[in-house]
């Protein structure tokens, strides 16, 4: 396990998380309104026979879809939620100050070096003790290499 990498996958992935979140809303939106659109039936008068699929098969299907896109958008929140939780400690100092400019704000170049104040090679320095500390707060002592 490359726990830099992977810390790494999870700013890089930062975006696309939020994104996700909204994606994953309007998906349970329609759900939402194919399960309304659905329709109980009176079942007492029509013939029993095998192998159709009754429209409570088709709700039960829409409605445990729902129930896992919810489960999926809970836990994407709470990732998202958790990544901000560590970001915001450390931006207390220059290691998360360098972490959000770089994965958060896309800044790269004379662009970083402008908003850091400081050269390029001595964001890369900040940066690759500042991506360790992060992963060791994502990862507990998995970080730590232990």
């Amino acid at each position: 396990m490359d726990i830099i990498k992977d810390a790494e996958m999870y700013l890089e992935g930062y975006w696309d998380l939020k994104d996700s979140v909204k994606n994953i809303k309007a998906e349970i939106h329609l759900l939402e309104e194919d399960i309304s659109s659905v329709k109980s039936l009176d079942y007492s008068g029509m013939p029993q026979g095998s192998g159709a699929s009754l429209p409570d098969d088709k709700l039960i299907n829409l409605i445990y879809k729902k129930q896992s896109k919810e489960s999926m958008l809970r836990r994407t929140q709470e990732k998202i939620a958790f990544i901000e939780n560590i970001l915001s400690k450390l931006a207390k100092d220059e290691d998360g100050k360098v972490l959000k400019a770089y994965y958060i704000d896309c800044l790269r170049g004379e662009e970083l070096e402008k908003e850091m104040c400081t050269c390029e090679r001595n964001i890369y320095r900040i940066k690759k003790k500042a991506i360790r500390r992060f992963a060791i707060q994502l990862f507990g002592i998995v970080g730590l290499g232990l």
